[in-house]
């Protein structure tokens, strides 16, 4: 009886999903929005039928706002003119650039250990093994001055050989083989960790001030939009592994895990059109237009949340290999002397995905990362737009104008981040609980954490949770 009833749920289980995704193809990207415009009178209702029709919808009221110019310049600059981010990568660039592709995945099968090593000797002789190799290629293959003088034209303004998107993707490819070099083995291990000042080949470090100015960041290692959204090619795949022949347990994990991040701000767009739409009401004196584009909002945000409480389970990113294969790498720990002072760099997190910040600066809550942080990691475009949203976010407003019906549809909206909030330190906690012994106590977010204060993951976890219940709070 009881194999029947397991027989039984799983047919059910499949038939749900396939319902799902019906519904989630032919209904809810079609009506992502199915608020007014401004100026209905002017405008045909939208109808998202497509990402297509997000970027029109978009575009057409880009000259409407300030913050609306900003989204559009967002999807421009950062975006190669989609959202997210679109990037080419390997034979759609410069041909003197492309031996930095092709030594990435020339490389990619030595980088990972399938046996993790608890020997210092033999990690570290991994690791200096990797380097040499490295460094050893791109000094054979890549000519320097070729390379300026591409990254010079294009800081110039000619972009003609060298656009947009494949930009991107060489933004992915540098900082990822920036990783890959500090570390030199994945999982990554003690010896690495230790060292403070990584001597990076000169390959790596002739394009990273132009990386830097064009994306407006200052951190040695990448972040969330190097590393994880520009890393994926046009048909969602991942173009530069980090755990190329592993099992499929381990390369399953690292996929599920980086993809949501792409996949939230898919379904993000819309709501972000929404926004910059509700402000301009709001502003215009338009209160019912702004209340249905504030409805749609809180009735839509659920989609880019649940593409996070859909991935991070123990069936697509299973707790026994984030630790170790996925999550290290990611980490930076390492600096330099600034002005007489050490400074250290963390790397990528979650925090720096648009959505999030987007989303608190449009209620108006403070910024989650300090200015420092911010300035280092989030790219300055993105930088901007949520800035921008902070300063014509209407929610303590209409509180103070006694409107009602506004401030409703503004708590759903809040109450669905703090929901989001509340989730994550629980799913966290579990992930960040795994053994790793090979290494130091380490997030990619906040670098080495093992200290006499910090001896053990208990106190990381307990360390790490203040920061998490402080937003919470702050979510309100």
């Amino acid at each position: 009886m009881f194999s029947s009833l397991q027989s039984l749920l799983w047919t059910v289980s499949i038939y749900v999903k396939t319902i799902w995704s019906t519904f989630f193809a032919k209904i809810v990207w079609p009506v992502v929005t199915d608020a007014k415009p401004v100026g209905t009178e002017q405008r045909n209702e939208p109808n998202f039928s497509s990402p297509e029709d997000v970027l029109a919808q978009i575009k057409a009221i880009r000259d409407d706002h300030e913050t609306a110019r900003l989204l559009q310049h967002l999807i421009e600059t950062d975006g190669a003119g989609n959202w997210p981010p679109q990037a080419s990568h390997g034979d759609a660039w410069p041909t003197a650039l492309r031996p930095y592709h092709n030594i990435y995945l020339e490389l990619a099968p030595s980088f990972p250990a399938k046996e993790v090593s608890l020997d210092n000797e033999i990690n570290s002789k991994r690791c200096l093994e990797y380097r040499t190799h490295m460094r050893k290629l791109l000094h054979d293959r890549i000519d320097l001055s070729a390379v300026k003088a591409i990254l010079l034209a294009v800081e110039a303004g000619d972009e003609s050989a060298f656009p947009a998107d494949a930009y991107n993707g060489f933004f992915a490819c540098i900082a990822l083989s920036r990783h890959a070099f500090r570390w030199g083995t994945i999982p990554i291990v003690k010896f690495a960790q230790k060292e403070k000042f990584i001597d990076l080949p000169l390959e790596l470090e002739l394009p990273w001030p132009f990386l830097h100015r064009r994306f407006g960041i200052t951190s040695q290692g990448g972040n969330l939009t190097s590393n994880i959204i520009c890393n994926f090619d046009k048909e969602e795949q991942i173009v530069y592994e980090i755990n190329c022949g592993m099992p499929e347990i381990i390369k399953s994990a690292e996929y599920h895990f980086a993809h949501m991040f792409p996949a939230m701000e898919k379904l993000a767009l819309p709501i972000y059109y929404n926004m910059i739409q509700s402000i301009i009401c709001f502003g215009r004196g338009q209160r019912d237009a702004c209340l249905d584009f504030l409805k749609t909002i809180s009735a839509h945000i659920r989609y880019p949340l649940k593409v996070y409480y859909d991935s991070l389970v123990e069936s697509k990113i299973p707790r026994s290999v984030w630790m170790s294969y996925v999550q290290g790498f990611q980490a930076w720990g390492a600096g330099e002397i600034i002005d007489g002072v050490y400074v250290e760099f963390d790397a990528v997190s979650g925090n720096q995905l648009p959505f999030f910040h987007i989303v608190d600066a449009f209620l108006g809550l403070d910024p989650y990362l300090n200015e420092e942080n911010r300035f280092r990691y989030i790219p300055l475009s993105q930088r901007e737009l949520s800035a921008s949203l902070r300063k014509h976010s209407f929610r303590d407003k209409a509180k103070l104008a006694g409107d009602f019906e506004i401030e409703t549809e503004m708590e759903k909206i809040l109450k669905q981040i703090r929901v989001f909030r509340v989730t994550h330190r629980k799913r966290a906690r579990p992930y960040l609980s795994v053994p790793a012994p090979e290494r130091m106590i380490m997030t990619a977010g906040k670098s080495a954490l093992e200290s006499i204060t910090i001896p053990n993951i208990k106190a990381a976890i307990e360390f790490l949770d203040i920061g998490l219940v402080k937003r919470l709070k702050e979510t309100v």
